[in-house]
């Protein structure tokens, strides 16, 4: 378990792509330009990089165009909402100051839908375990009759 950062960055090489990947000693060189290319759109820290790394590929698992560097083809607010929402611990240190207070309204509304989906998941599986146990104990008192 090493802490660190998980960095989603666009590019004007690659339209509709996003980039997801990790630093572990300090955060890169934030853009200091609305310019630069490749851009850092986001950065979170995590106190488990390669699970939070985990986490954000299974949200966009479905949506990877190539894995050696880790691009996917999903809309920026999409991609950090994910990241967002992944339940490990973590604090956002960076948001692009240039997006749009639409864009950030969007990227919460987008994560906090995607963390109930989430809860509604647990909650279900939560209760199916509960009934396989009930009907586990149910057999195992019937066997003694």
């Amino acid at each position: 378990m090493e802490s660190g950062y998980l960095i989603i960055e666009t590019s004007e090489r690659h339209p509709g792509l996003v980039r997801i990947y990790t630093a572990t000693d300090r955060p890169p060189r934030l853009p200091e330009s609305d310019s630069e290319d490749p851009r850092i759109r986001y950065l979170a820290s995590f106190n488990d990089v390669d699970a939070a790394l985990m986490h954000a590929h299974n949200a966009l698992r479905h949506r990877l165009v190539n894995t050696d560097t880790r691009l996917y083809r999903v809309e920026l607010p999409r991609a950090i909402a994910a990241v967002e929402s992944i339940t490990l611990s973590h604090r956002r240190n960076y948001l692009d100051p240039w997006l749009d207070p639409g864009v950030r309204e969007t990227i919460d509304t987008m994560a906090a839908a995607r963390a109930a989906h989430q809860q509604q998941q647990v909650r279900i599986w939560n209760w199916v375990g509960w009934i396989a146990l009930a009907l586990l104990a149910a057999h195992a008192l019937t066997a003694f009759l």
